[in-house]
């Protein structure tokens, strides 16, 4: 970016945005980061658990078979279709994942399957909205959804969830519609958009176990001989702020319909309120920082016997609330221009975020902040979320420095110095820019003064000389020093900077 047939001030600009860049992503903690692929492993795991769980109902569709061909066989066919579109669609985003990896620098040595550059922002955006891989994934997505749903034909409360699980529309957000495939993978660093596609996959899978569950249930069950049974934990989220609360269900995925078995989590007994159909919800505090485990175990009487089924140590991490706020130019505000914002809450719709102080405002997905009326060094921006029940939860607050413009330099023909002939001044527009500033900002001058010795200093208005100071230019010798000075500029919002005279030689 700074090589090239360039100028020296568009070299410098280029230079300033890759240092400012590396900036903005170091204002995503380390901790975030982490505690973001801490979530990704988890669903890892939770993945895991249902997949061992689909494999024994499988298993048991195929026992049936053996048994009745004629009545399981159908069933067990549509269970085996059911798995392998689910397995298409978990292995194309598995494939996506790879990839990422690969295109952001690969794996961290130290901790395979964990990127390197956790924090990167470009790769994901060019891969699923550039390339057009989001709208792909969406399409797939859709269609599967759609296949479990034609599968799930007499259950409505399943093809429900299953437009609920897979809700894949579009949403307006001030008065603009924002695609699915921006809204999850625009503005958000890779581990994040990592964390995201690991969940897709969790509903594959859960979504898959829901309906090869449904299929099951139009066998007699007296055809399918369970063998075994198996404690299954579906959390709503394994990652949660500091006040908030860890929710899951736990459920015995064979069971008896005619009674609710017992739930024992951390040695107290789950109310027969919170259980329904085979399944617990639990809740548990998220009172401290850090990763929290919970077991317990889950008791079934089969044949007048009661059997004890023990759930695995389950982990859940509880992170500080946390905010994002980038300056997208610097790390100051200043006065006199848009100062453009970007605002995140990991894990946070954007469209749920409230942001706060002195002359910010929305404009499209991004915010800007204008402190011109800000008379102090310093400035406030606070950000809440908006909750589900429409209540709003403060995520933090970051205090900003508030400058002046800096001082801009006077030209003309785009010299502050040197020689040049007295025709050529008399022609001549005077101007007032800012050099090496961020900011592509504007100045109009409205008036200046020049000394032309041995003639009195003469006063100009607007940017061009006056006819008394061309006359005094024709009567001026050779060497005589021309000095434009009290250069008067404004920009759009009526700032007006300190600018710094000119000096020429007649030549």
């Amino acid at each position: 970016m700074a090589g090239g047939n360039l100028s020296p001030r568009q070299k410098m600009i280029n230079m300033m945005y890759l240092v400012l860049t590396a900036l903005l992503a170091l204002n995503v903690s380390r901790e975030v980061m982490d505690a973001f692929y801490e979530v990704m492993l988890g669903q890892k795991a939770s993945i895991e658990t249902v997949e061992n769980q689909n494999d024994f109902i499988y298993a048991a569709f195929q026992s049936a078979a053996n048994d009745n061909e004629a009545k399981a066989g159908p069933w067990r066919d549509k269970a085996l279709q059911v798995k392998a579109e689910s397995d298409k669609l978990f292995n194309m985003i598995e494939d996506m994942k790879e990839e990422l990896v690969v295109r952001s620098g690969g794996e961290d040595e130290e901790n395979p399957g964990k990127p390197k550059k956790m924090d990167d922002r470009e790769v994901a955006p060019n891969y699923f909205l550039i390339e057009q891989n989001g709208p792909k994934l969406k399409n797939a997505m859709a269609a599967y959804r759609d296949f479990l749903k034609q599968e799930s034909t007499g259950n409505a409360s399943l093809t429900d969830a299953l437009d609920h699980t897979f809700d894949l529309s579009d949403h307006m957000h001030d008065g603009a519609k924002v695609s699915w495939e921006q809204a999850k993978f625009e503005h958000y660093p890779l581990i994040s958009v990592m964390t995201f596609l690991t969940g897709m996959q969790s509903d594959i899978r859960t979504s898959e176990a829901n309906v090869i569950d449904y299929l099951q249930a139009n066998i007699n069950a007296r055809d399918i001989k369970v063998t075994g049974v198996m404690p299954i934990v579906i959390p709503k989220s394994t990652f949660v702020t500091q006040g908030d609360k860890y929710e899951a269900q736990v459920l015995l995925a064979a069971f008896d319909d005619t009674q609710n078995p017992t739930f024992i989590i951390d040695g107290q007994e789950i109310s027969e309120e919170d259980i329904l159909n085979g399944i617990a919800n639990i809740t548990l505090p998220a009172n401290g920082v850090g990763t929290k485990k919970w077991s317990g175990e889950i008791r079934l009487i089969t044949n007048g016997e009661e059997k004890s089924y023990p759930i695995n140590e389950q982990t859940y991490n509880v992170a500080p609330p946390s905010v994002v706020i980038s300056p997208t130019k610097m790390n100051v505000l200043y006065r006199g221009v848009d100062n453009p914002l970007e605002v995140s809450v990991p894990g946070v719709d954007p469209s749920n975020l409230i942001v706060n102080g002195p002359g910010v405002k929305k404009v499209g997905n991004a915010y800007i902040a204008d402190v011109t009326r800000n008379s102090g060094g310093t400035m406030k921006i606070s950000v809440s979320v908006k909750e589900a029940d429409g209540t709003t939860k403060s995520m933090g607050s970051k205090e900003f420095r508030v400058k002046n413009l800096p001082d801009a330099a006077g030209e003309v023909f785009g010299k502050t110095d040197g020689l040049m002939s007295a025709n050529l001044i008399k022609r001549a527009k005077v101007e007032a820019v800012f050099n090496n500033f961020d900011f592509e900002l504007p100045l109009r001058v409205t008036s200046f003064q020049i000394i032309i010795p041995p003639f009195a200093p003469i006063d100009c208005k607007g940017n061009s000389l006056s006819s008394n100071a061309k006359a005094a230019l024709d009567k001026a010798k050779p060497g005589t020093p021309v000095i434009i000075r009290n250069i008067k500029a404004t920009t759009q919002k009526g700032i007006k900077p300190k600018v710094a005279p000119i000096t020429i030689d007649l030549n």
